[in-house]
């Protein structure tokens, strides 16, 4: 894509607060153009089913690029803004290239973040292990996250990642993966595990995509499963299970009734902050209470992922006592609720 003249204005007023209601309009449009080819292309080679999805190829484009038209009270841009910033990039005195490539590379991992969310919408045991292994890796010093060709990759550290060579054909990770992997491996151990099969070959990168590493998780689980079945009480432990969600559901929903008025209702907090901070509540519940297998994760870590980039310091300041007032409410509802039962 050619960055014009009126790209550049058009992407200059965004940033310095002076846009007009057409700026904005087009600058939809530039980020709907630059997400397009991307999401065409994953949807051409099987990695985005819109269907399973339900949503249409435009709607999908523009919930991925949606964050970035997001305003403060002010009416900034915020995230495109501190993207440019700590890019270093000034709109005014850089090549046209280096500007649409920085925005391009903003879209980018828009659409890669809506496209982990909306998978894990609507596969809710997916989401759980793409959100335990996004907090591992964070941990661990086994890959390193980068961009290749539109998705994120874990890339493996402490070897060659031969990015000469050619991808990991799936079929072949899976089966040396399936060789080494236990249902009873826990999220590190996999992540370990993964490690293993890419840099004890020489032939592939040793790269998969998030999204992939995720589904092959997954896919360990679920075959684990079905191989120790016979040796569980798969149909009791479930049971019990679906009660717990049953009544974190009623719990965090009631809550949410009883508490919105003190919080959106004053305006001590936005809708889709409070949203989130029930999200995470009922997140601590199926942890505590189920068996989930996050429980060792924090509130802070929790709350992160679903604002990204938040700070341990922002955490600390704005949140940290809402949440944690709200998760104590809801354990002493949830107590009581199972007790009855």
């Amino acid at each position: 894509m050619k960055f014009t003249s009126a790209h550049r204005q058009t992407l200059r007023a965004i940033l310095d607060g002076t846009y007009t209601p057409l700026d904005v309009r087009e600058f939809v449009q530039l980020c709907y153009v630059l997400a397009l080819p991307l999401i065409r292309s994953k949807i051409h080679h099987g990695k985005l089913n819109l269907e399973i999805l339900g949503l249409a190829e435009s709607d999908l484009v523009y919930d991925s690029v949606a964050d970035l038209f997001r305003r403060d009270s002010a009416g900034n841009f915020l995230q495109v803004k501190a993207f440019f910033e700590n890019l270093g990039i000034d709109i005014v005195g850089c090549e046209p290239d280096d500007a649409v490539l920085a925005l391009r590379r903003l879209v980018f991992g828009k659409v890669h973040q809506a496209i982990v969310r909306l998978h894990s919408e609507a596969d809710p045991t997916l989401g759980k292990i793409l959100r335990n292994l996004m907090l591992e890796l964070e941990k661990n010093q086994l890959f390193e996250h980068q961009t290749r060709f539109g998705d994120v990759c874990l890339v493996a550290i402490a070897a060659d990642p031969c990015l000469h060579r050619p991808p990991v054909p799936p079929e072949y990770l899976r089966r040396q993966f399936g060789k080494i992997v236990s249902v009873r491996d826990p999220i590190p151990i996999m992540v370990q595990k993964l490690h293993r099969v890419l840099t004890e070959q020489d032939e592939y990168q040793r790269v998969i995509p998030f999204l992939a590493a995720g589904l092959l998780f997954k896919e360990a689980y679920a075959l684990g499963a079905e191989v120790e079945e016979a040796e569980e009480s798969a149909v009791e432990r479930q049971t019990a299970n679906d009660d717990v969600c049953r009544v974190a559901d009623i719990v965090c929903r009631k809550l949410a009734l009883d508490s919105k008025r003190t919080y959106v209702g004053k305006e001590k907090r936005s809708e889709d902050v409070f949203g989130k901070y029930m999200d995470v509540v009922k997140e601590i519940l199926l942890s505590e209470f189920g068996d989930d297998a996050s429980n060792g994760v924090s509130y802070y870590e929790r709350l992160r992922f679903l604002m990204p980039g938040l700070t341990k310091a922002s955490y600390t300041r704005k949140h940290r006592a809402v949440l944690e007032y709200l998760a104590k409410k809801a354990k002493i509802q949830m107590k009581e609720t199972l007790r009855r039962i």
